[in-house]
């Protein structure tokens, strides 16, 4: 009886198979519209996968690292702040960054320079982007540190500007005068021959005016355009930065949610991804205690995460372990993990998700890397169990110049859904994004088909 009972299921398996390779075969043959893959940036992950990182001010990574412990979570992603020029001697500032970057090379982390267009916040007057963008005053200290990162010699991200649109950059940088700025440090980069080897990041902060896409009589009032930008960066501090529950708009007034929502949407309708360059559990204060840790993960970190997990084009994140109250911000609060043992253990356990990419995981780790280049490949998609959204990679071999590829999906029926993929495409490894928002949740199946390669893989749509 049990012989005879897995036979027929078995029997049935294989017929369903068969079903499912002959409605694909069909609906093939129908042709329907090509979609687009989501072009790579410079330092870009696979969709569904996040750098995790921190910011080095204040030498508050010590302490984050001793937190998490475990070396197989540390932060890929490492930052650091110059102002241009800065009140510090320019002599100190250049010593600081070689340091930094010698460190980056010693241990493996990607550097993360963040240049902030100051001479000193506490003065009303203190941005220098309209001075960068009209005159040499500081292209000798600009010139010195792009050939420190040029020496130093590999990938890296560049910050330009910190948070660009707010007004605590020195009294606030200049209209039309930023983007001039901006473009010409990017310009100036690839004059020393270092333009391909960093990723030029531009970053919001939602308490900044809502106008960064605006465009005014002389141009885009804050981006300096496509060519120029590779990441977005966001940065959020305040649980209504993020908080999905809140509303985007209240009482006629768009919310700093609302401003991080429509910066992500800009975000996405560019193609580029993102990164939360400065976030810090601001207005929490970690301790030893048990139950106020409990509801300091629920108001915030939780929330922070779950952010992370709803925006496929959040693709890194730098976290601050910084005592804000006993460093000149008063009502900032304490956001040291290492202050409590509760948020330790479930920060750690988050930090342990297959999305994050740490110190010693690969850039490439959301495929199986046991698959070689020479083989075709479909891919399990990341995340899985979804909702709305998720990854799908495949693999064309490097032996290939061009394949017909169409990479499809199917409802349990074996009814198609969606086409992501049809048409010629070069050798290497893919990632295409599923929108699944206007589909009932349940089980639905990914199909690539290459030339006679084809295979299949369920995904679990969550509602």
């Amino acid at each position: 009886m049990t012989r005879s009972g897995t036979k027929t299921r078995s029997s049935q398996s294989h017929s369903w198979e068969t079903v499912v390779n002959r409605i694909v075969l069909l609906i093939a043959l129908l042709g329907t519209p090509a979609a687009s893959l989501v072009s790579q940036a410079l330092l870009e992950p696979p969709d569904g996968k996040v750098y995790h990182g921190t910011q080095v001010i204040f030498g508050t990574h010590v302490g984050y690292l001793g937190a998490l412990g475990d070396t197989s979570i540390h932060p890929r992603v490492r930052g650091i702040f110059l102002s241009v020029p800065g009140t510090r001697p320019p002599a100190t500032a250049f010593a600081g960054l070689r340091s930094f970057l010698a460190s980056a090379d010693s241990f493996g982390f990607i550097p993360e320079v963040g240049l902030f267009l100051v001479t000193s916040n506490a003065s009303p007057t203190g941005a220098t982007d309209s001075i960068i963008a009209v005159s040499t005053q500081y292209d000798y200290f600009l010139d010195s540190i792009i050939v420190i990162s040029r020496n130093y010699g590999k990938r890296m991200f560049v910050r330009i500007g910190g948070e660009f649109n707010g007004w605590w950059n020195g009294g606030g940088y200049h209209r039309y005068y930023y983007v001039t700025a901006f473009r010409k440090i990017v310009n100036k980069y690839a004059a020393f021959g270092f333009r391909d080897s960093i990723a030029t990041v531009w970053c919001y902060e939602p308490d900044g005016a809502n106008d960064f896409d605006s465009v005014g009589v002389n141009g885009p009032l804050w981006y300096p355009g496509d060519s120029y930008v590779e990441w977005f960066g966001l940065d959020v501090f305040d649980a209504d930065h993020f908080d999905q529950s809140l509303p985007d708009t209240l009482r006629g007034a768009i919310t700093r949610k609302g401003k991080s929502e429509r910066f992500l949407a800009m975000a996405r309708s560019k193609q580029k991804p993102v990164f939360l360059n400065e976030t810090s559990a601001k207005g929490v204060t970690l301790t030893a205690d048990s139950i106020d840790s409990r509801n300091d993960w629920n108001n915030w970190f939780a929330k922070y995460w779950f952010f992370i997990g709803r925006h496929l084009e959040i693709k890194g994140f730098n976290y601050i372990n910084q005592d804000w109250e006993n460093t000149g911000y008063p009502g900032w609060g304490d956001a040291r993990i290492q202050n409590s043992p509760y948020i330790t253990a479930w920060y750690r356990q988050e930090m342990q998700n297959p999305r994050y990419i740490h110190l010693r995981s690969p850039i490439t780790s959301a495929r199986d890397r046991s698959v070689p280049t020479n083989a075709f490949a479909l891919f399990q998609n990341y995340p899985n169990p979804f909702n709305p959204t998720t990854a799908i990679e495949y693999q064309i071999p490097n032996s290939r110049n061009e394949t017909t590829v169409t990479l499809k999906i199917f409802d349990l029926l074996g009814r198609e859904v969606a086409t992501l993929v049809d048409g010629l495409q070069d050798a290497g490894l893919k990632s295409v994004r599923f929108e699944a928002t206007n589909l009932a949740g349940g089980v639905y199946f990914s199909r690539l088909t290459a030339g006679s390669f084809s295979a299949t893989r369920k995904l679990l749509l969550l509602r």
